[in-house]
């Protein structure tokens, strides 16, 4: 599973993106609490649900089942103007 991460949520992770090979999260919402764990500082962010989420190119708004060959984008609320 590959979790891709946009804008400033790179800045949290440090990362543009990251594997999980073991244990991967069943779906959004267990990602959800995975990625708190592991990054503390998104949880307010997580928590105030204002992260989108795509599974494989596609933008999903429930708590999608996931598998371990999924790609998972992450990303801010976008603003237009």
């Amino acid at each position: 599973m590959k979790i891709k991460y946009f804008a400033w949520i790179k800045d949290i992770t440090n990362k543009d993106y990251e594997e999980i090979n073991k244990n991967h999260p069943k779906n959004i919402e267990d990602l959800k609490k995975v990625l708190n764990s592991h990054y503390p500082d998104l949880k307010k962010h997580m928590n105030k649900n204002i992260l989108r989420f795509a599974v494989n190119m596609e933008y999903v708004s429930t708590n999608k089942n996931l598998n371990s060959s999924d790609e998972i984008a992450i990303f801010p609320p976008v603003s237009g103007g």
